[in-house]
């Protein structure tokens, strides 16, 4: 069952479009930003935090200036209908340091992980632990990043 939006006005649309750009700016420079006031601004922030929609705010770090300059693309597919092997696979997904994002998907694959890793070494480790090794894992698919075109989480706030 989908939950249904939560009624946004402009101001919050114009905030939610200023804090997925930048979460550190001030009330003020936001209340100027969106035309509305330093109050009002936090007091919105509090309702659409409060109401859940905005889930977390963190700062955006780039993997190559901290060591992991290699990212991943693996599509994992699993044999058959196990709900204790999918409920596992996830958990560990969840877990696992190294995994940036983790989507259950329609298509050839069941699973598309995202990984930051520091080097091929890392990467194989990953396969050998928690792909190769778990004999419910059917196929993987393997990209290797290139060129990262885009790169956010930033979900389009219409006007």
């Amino acid at each position: 069952m989908t939950t249904p939006p939560i009624e946004l006005d402009r101001t919050d649309r114009r905030l939610l479009r200023a804090i997925q750009k930048n979460c550190t700016v001030g009330a003020e420079a936001l209340g100027e930003q969106c035309g509305a006031s330093p109050s009002t601004v936090l007091r919105r922030l509090k309702r659409l935090r409060d109401l859940g929609v905005v889930t977390a705010e963190v700062a955006v770090v780039d993997p190559k200036k901290v060591g992991r300059p290699l990212m991943m693309i693996v599509g994992v597919r699993l044999q058959g209908e196990n709900a204790k092997a999918a409920s596992d696979f996830m958990q560990t997904m969840r877990a696992h340091p190294a995994v940036m994002q983790c989507y259950f998907v329609t298509g050839e694959a069941d699973y598309i992980v995202h990984l930051s890793v520091a080097d091929m070494e890392e990467f194989n480790a990953f396969v050998q632990d928690h792909l190769i090794a778990n004999p419910h894992v059917q196929m993987t698919a393997t990209n290797v990043v290139i060129s990262p075109l885009k790169v956010g989480l930033a979900v389009p706030i219409a006007d």
